[in-house]
């Protein structure tokens, strides 16, 4: 198993996480596979850069190569507004770089995210994808993940309103 160490992004870091999920969002489309537009994170790169000061983002190394990255929000009110309570850690951006795929890297990711939580005194992960991406809503199963239901989410502009298909997984 390839051991990967995760670390929070810091401001330096935006090109390189704006790269790779554009790189990833223009694989998934080559492969239709609705899931990110490609061109979406390089225009809202500011946005991107206040969630990296957030603390929000964090990059995936194995030795000194950038491999992967992930995002965890603390609160998820647009996906989940039906949950009040501060239960889980939301799941975001989860991305591999395609040179490292195939080797259970984002399974790896996945399995810190669920420590993570378990560190924040959380009880679940939850996480969601484009309702009719079907590689995706496999891949969240065989990894342990439930379906909750889809949902009508309204981002604000530029993303706007998406069907998603919601998923949890207790922590533990």
């Amino acid at each position: 198993m390839t051991r990967l160490l995760v670390v929070p992004a810091r401001a330096a870091d935006l090109g390189r996480y704006i790269d790779l999920l554009e790189d990833t969002a223009q694989w998934l489309e080559a492969r239709d596979i609705t899931q990110w537009p490609s061109g979406s994170f390089r225009g809202s790169a500011a946005y991107y850069a206040e969630s990296i000061r957030r603390g929000e983002v964090y990059l995936a190394l194995v030795g000194e190569q950038f491999i992967g990255t992930l995002r965890i929000l603390l609160r998820e009110p647009i996906v989940w507004p039906e949950i009040v309570t501060d239960d889980a850690i939301y799941v975001y951006n989860l991305a591999v770089r395609r040179t490292w795929g195939g080797n259970g890297l984002g399974r790896q990711l996945l399995d810190w995210a669920e420590n993570r939580a378990a560190s924040l005194g959380r009880r679940f992960i939850r996480l969601d994808c484009v309702a009719d991406n079907h590689v995706l809503s496999r891949y969240y199963v065989q990894a342990g993940f439930e379906e909750r239901g889809e949902i009508e989410a309204s981002f604000p502009e530029p993303v706007g309103t998406l069907c998603l298909r919601r998923y949890e997984k207790p922590v533990g």
